[in-house]
């Protein structure tokens, strides 16, 4: 159900009153359309009261950029601060590379996400994986959205201030802003208080899934530990907008501003002369034009909704944010002194929020909706739950015949990531009737697979929705033996990452 803030009645919103009613209608068929079964929004503008109170996890990993008491600059390199990164590649990056995704580093995503929110690495070891990662295209050239990147940063702020990233965050941020629902560790298991989390099976049909595990003590703590509400939200994003009682936080109005200035190019078919650029964790668009580019919706379809039109060709501020089992969406408008806030309670077959929030940005903008979003949900709703067919015919047409290996011994073993934080265990498993080969994240029960022969030395397995790639793994035959596998873990990796068997004991 849509959990939808209707302005109060105010001379200048008196006329979007009905757009916002049909608005609600829209949303209320598209979270059914995309399998999401809450989704909380709110409008806020000089004319209307913030109502929605209910909790949500957030991916609101946007609100810590803020600096450190003057003690880092924008365009410091990272192994300024973070000595483990001297004399490593991508030490060289600048906070504003990271910050912006402009750094052209490969994702990894593989190596830290699991199954049911599981975290595969530790956040020890996540600045190890960073500081390894490969480029996947020339620094400062184009945009690349990377985790691993704002694991780092948040690294800069820990040692900047000396004190943990959620201690930072509630000293600077959450309490002198009063956002009491916000945090950063996991909540209590009797919190009622936080939505639970689902997924939609590809009939509908709702299953709930354990919440995300991302906190100030784990991977990736900067770019997903955030949890908050509505309310919290609303409080943060009209500080932002309004900008009272920064001197009391020890910002300048300008230095706030410095964040959203565009710095890389967001480029997409087709081409638009209006800016879609990202700044230092938003995303700008020049109205009218497609706000999808850095949503969940990304790449569910061929052509977009263009929103809002030339006579009110605004600046819109906006990002996204999902994990399995929730989903973000907020948009700013400074120039009308507006936002809106979408929150989910799943990772549906399409991105919900970003759909709603657009739904009631053009119930804003128009005063009525006109655009077929119905439509475009449906069509990026089915084609999300027909990824993994499109999966299996890629895997499909590159398949070449060859017979199956006869000796399956030679595969077992432990395979190492260069980093040796990562490790892929293959077993052999031998039933009455035949006999197999599994491989095991981390070593863990909890993420096995079984794995069958696809061509030559190269076996294929299944999990959840991942470039066709991920699927296959290719073991390297030397003489007689097996030393290495190829894992093209990663959609920016052109080659895939090599990983090395252990020999020990």
């Amino acid at each position: 159900m849509t959990q939808l803030a209707i302005p109060r009645e105010k001379p200048q919103m008196a006329s979007n009153r009905d757009a916002i009613r049909q608005a609600k209608a829209i949303i209320d068929g598209i979270c059914n359309i995309s399998g999401t079964p809450g989704l909380a929004i709110e409008m806020r503008t000089k004319a209307s009261t913030p109502s929605s109170t209910s909790a949500h996890c957030a991916k609101a990993s946007r609100l810590w950029l803020l600096p450190v008491d003057g003690k880092v600059s924008w365009d410091d390199r990272i192994d300024t601060h973070l000595h483990h990164l001297r004399g490593r590649d991508n030490g060289a990056f600048t906070l504003r590379d990271l910050l912006s995704h402009r750094s052209g580093l490969c994702r990894s995503d593989a190596l830290f996400i699991g199954s049911d929110n599981r975290l595969l690495v530790t956040k020890s070891q996540g600045l190890e994986i960073f500081a390894s990662l490969d480029p996947s295209s020339p620094p400062r050239q184009e945009f690349l959205y990377n985790n691993f990147g704002y694991h780092a940063l948040g690294c800069v702020i820990e040692h900047a201030s000396g004190i943990g990233f959620g201690d930072f965050l509630q000293k600077h941020i959450f309490e002198p802003l009063n956002m009491s629902r916000t945090f950063t560790s996991l909540p209590p298991d009797d919190d009622e208080n936080t939505s639970l989390a689902y997924m939609p099976y590809s009939n509908g049909q709702y299953r709930q899934v354990p919440t995300p595990r991302i906190s100030s003590d784990t991977v990736t703590f900067a770019a997903g530990s955030i949890r908050s509400c509505v309310r919290d939200l609303v409080r943060f994003y009209c500080f932002l907008l309004r900008g009272p009682g920064f001197q009391e936080l020890g910002l300048s109005s300008d230095h706030v501003a410095a964040i959203f200035e565009a710095v890389i190019p967001l480029r997409s078919s087709p081409r638009s002369l209006r800016e879609r650029s990202y700044a230092m964790g938003w995303a700008r668009a020049q109205l009218p034009n497609n706000i999808n580019l850095v949503s969940g919706n990304a790449g569910l379809l061929d052509t977009w909704p263009v929103i809002g039109t030339t006579n009110n060709g605004l600046l819109v501020l906006h990002h996204n944010g999902n994990n399995i089992g929730c989903s973000s969406t907020i948009y700013l408008l400074p120039e009308i002194d507006t936002g809106v806030i979408a929150l989910g309670n799943a990772l549906g077959h399409c991105d919900t929020a970003d759909w709603g929030a657009q739904v009631l940005l053009e119930a804003l903008l128009e005063g009525t909706i006109v655009t077929p979003f119905t439509k475009y949900a449906t069509t990026a709703a089915s084609n999300g739950r027909s990824t993994m067919d499109r999966v299996q015919k890629a895997l499909d047409k590159e398949r070449k015949p060859s017979p199956p290996p006869s000796n399956l011994e030679q595969y077992t073993g432990v395979f190492w990531h260069k980093t040796e934080t990562f490790c892929l265990e293959i077993t052999l498993h031998i039933s009455e009737h035949q006999e197999g080969l599994s491989v095991k994240f981390q070593g863990l029960d909890d993420e096995k697979y079984t794995l069958h022969h696809y061509h030559y030395d190269t076996l294929s397995r299944g999990q959840w929705c991942r470039p066709f790639g991920f699927y296959k793994v290719e073991f390297i035959v030397e003489g007689k033996a097996v030393g290495l596998l190829r894992w093209r873990f990663d959609d920016t990796e052109a080659k895939g990452q090599v990983f090395k068997r252990c020999t020990t004991a």
